[in-house]
């Protein structure tokens, strides 16, 4: 096994590239990104210092897997959270402004209220009947914000 060390060339490093690359593409979501970068890095500085022990090339491209991984977490991490449709995964947002009837009575201020094929917990500042036009107003969490439509 030491003989394999011992003969590692900057091929070797691009072989490994590759294999990395191959199972980010398998679905590792972005994690192995930092290790493909720092093979292929290893690789080139091999290329030109052919000498390079292979202690040193494994100790460098530990180093630089770890300082390639926290680069591209730094790069990216905001990439995926700006959205042209930033309700899209909030359905008590979505409901703000529609108008439904009021299909149980309140009790203190709180009840239930079917929308769909979903019964969803309501909140108001008054009591109202079952039957009476709401219209949401606002949400808390998964809880919608109701006062009674027209007012």
């Amino acid at each position: 096994m030491i003989e394999f060390f011992e003969a590692m060339q900057f091929w070797h490093w691009i072989i490994l590239a590759i294999v990395l690359i191959a199972g980010e593409a398998l679905g590792a979501a972005g994690f192995l990104l930092g290790a493909v970068m720092a093979a292929l890095e290893v690789a080139l500085i091999s290329y030109i210092w052919p000498d390079l022990s292979w202690q040193k090339q494994i100790s460098l491209f530990a180093l630089l897997g770890l300082l390639c991984s926290v680069w591209f977490w730094y790069r990216f991490r905001g990439f995926n959270q700006e959205t042209d449709l930033p309700k899209l995964n909030d359905r008590a947002s979505q409901l703000v402004g529609r108008e439904f009837a009021l299909t149980k009575d309140m009790t203190g201020g709180q009840g239930k209220m079917q929308v769909g094929d979903t019964l969803w917990r309501v909140e108001s500042e008054t009591n109202l009947s079952a039957g009476t036009q709401v219209k949401v107003i606002g949400s808390r969490e998964m809880v919608l914000l109701i006062g009674k439509a027209g007012v």
